[in-house]
């Protein structure tokens, strides 16, 4: 009988030990970190507050550049970007690069609960990249560049969000690596989507374990189908933090 009622006791602790990790998860880490709160409790307590955005150096230092992101036409097909690509960077009153140096290249990951990924491309100063990517919900996403001379610590930000969508043409504003940092704060898988056209050099992914060189991937080629567990196609990478 008391071995019954220790064990009892114990399935008791575990269960109550369990119970308050999942409140402090649900009730301080989610709005903490992500701006979730399904209890409440992260409004109730001023937790929420400390996922509110706040503006840093990085975006401080893109908005000085003005606009870095001119609008492209809605519902242009991929095998169109090109053409697009052409027609806004005249407006934008940059050079259209020439026709034999674009290269197109479809990126696809699908993303598991708050797993991240980063794809930059390589670009020279003053290359215009058009760009389209989406998601079948919101995803959050920092758009930034840092160049080769300088490095991390030169970091620029231009758009930072939540949104399920994202388009236009980027002006790159120093020669260096160029793109977006995604994360999944949803409970279910996500797939990411992005289409481009520019004078891309190389394109990279980024994740826990540094830098990875990717292969461009041809609008129109043939791909595989994203690999769960956040592996792009066709190369996998890890999650990855913001570089």
């Amino acid at each position: 009988m008391t071995e019954q009622k220790s064990g009892s006791k114990k399935l008791l602790l575990l269960g109550g030990a369990v119970v308050v990790a999942a409140v402090g998860v649900l009730g301080f880490v989610l709005p903490a970190e992500y701006g979730k709160d399904p209890l409440g409790i992260g409004k109730a307590t001023g937790v929420l507050k400390l996922s509110e955005e706040v503006e840093s150096e990085e975006v401080i230092r893109g908005k000085a550049r003005g606009q870095v992101i001119w609008p492209i036409a809605a519902g242009i097909a991929p095998e169109g970007l090109a053409a697009e690509l052409t027609r806004v960077a005249a407006e934008a009153g940059v050079a259209a690069p020439a026709a034999d140096t674009i290269k197109t290249d479809r990126y696809t990951i699908e993303l598991l609960p708050f797993e991240a990924i980063e794809m930059k491309y390589d670009l020279a100063e003053k290359a215009p990249l058009i760009f389209s990517w989406k998601a079948p919900v919101p995803v959050h996403y920092d758009m930034h560049s840092h160049p080769h001379v300088g490095g991390e610590e030169m970091t620029e930000g231009y758009s930072v969000g939540d949104a399920a969508q994202q388009s236009g043409v980027y002006v790159a504003q120093f020669a260096g690596i160029h793109g977006w940092y995604w994360q999944n704060r949803t409970i279910d898988p996500v797939t990411v989507t992005v289409d481009v056209a520019g004078p891309i050099n190389a394109s990279f992914t980024f994740d826990k374990t540094g830098k990875h060189p990717r292969d461009l991937n041809p609008i129109g080629a043939e791909t595989a189908a994203p690999a769960a567990g956040g592996a792009p196609s066709p190369t996998p990478e890890a999650a990855a933090p913001a570089q």
